[in-house]
């Protein structure tokens, strides 16, 4: 078995009074497993270390229920794996799967741009589109910072979501984008919108979205979504230089033909 981990603060870390430092209102285990898996994905913790109850217990300044409960949920996430009577250690990170984990989320996306086209409302549509107008204003801005811009279009998709009127999507829609850390990889990682190019394409590609929404055209707003999410995962791989020759299957690194939507 591996040593136990030598506990010390990320270089990730935003604060470094505080490692549970936080934007928005997780709770506990979150917190500490969104803690974990950016240490685990900055390579901080490689595969094989031991995860000590007591030493994170200390380091958290919390009790071992809410380490437990974190534990589980780097279990879900594939980042660690339990062991009877020998605790927690971290799994290989397999890159593969995290390109897998973006394609689920696209697919899902897609049902959700396909019921957003079938079942809105126009309260919901007239916000769906306010949201992309707002979007629109920040690509014309040259101080907009990755971060907001991501907080921005992932409003839009909050918006896409109501026009949708599916409670069991947004459900699983929301366990998918925790499973891949997607609020994470864009809020501590930075890993998309750096560039005004990028920055136009996601907004074009949402134009494209709205329109198909507005027209009720479910199958050409499903693949639009899609791209959009594709789009997205090459972005945030490219900036984890993940996406250098070898480190993806490159089979996993699909699109919807551009013909189709």
């Amino acid at each position: 078995m591996a040593d136990p981990i030598a506990f010390r603060r990320s270089a990730m870390e935003n604060s470094a009074r505080d490692p549970l430092a936080w934007r928005g209102h997780r709770d506990l285990p979150e917190r500490i497993s969104d803690d974990l898996t950016r240490r685990i994905m900055s390579g901080e913790f490689t595969g094989g270390s031991r995860l000590v109850e007591a030493d994170l217990a200390t380091y958290y300044d919390v009790s071992r229920g809410p380490i437990r409960d974190a534990l589980r949920i780097l279990t879900a996430r594939g980042l660690a794996e339990l062991f009877p009577r020998r605790g927690a250690v971290v799994a290989a990170f397999d890159k593969n799967v995290l390109a897998d984990c973006f394609n689920i989320h696209a697919t899902l996306s897609g049902l959700n741009a396909r019921y957003a086209a079938l079942m809105w409302t126009p309260p919901d549509l007239a916000e769906f589109r306010r949201r992309v107008e707002v979007l629109k204003v920040l690509t014309r801005d040259e101080t907009c910072k990755p971060l907001r811009f991501a907080l921005e279009s992932g409003r839009i998709g909050t918006a896409l979501n109501r026009c949708s009127n599916s409670p069991i999507l947004q459900r699983t829609m929301k366990q998918s984008a925790n499973d891949i850390v997607w609020s994470l990889l864009w809020r501590e990682f930075h890993v998309d919108f750096h560039t005004d190019l990028r920055r136009r394409e996601n907004t074009e590609i949402w134009e494209v979205v709205l329109s198909h929404v507005e027209q009720r055209d479910a199958h050409k707003a499903d693949l639009a979504m899609q791209e959009l999410i594709c789009q997205c995962r090459d972005a945030a791989l490219e900036t984890m230089n993940l996406a250098d020759e070898g480190e993806i299957d490159p089979r996993r690194l699909w699109h919807p033909p551009v013909e189709l939507y």
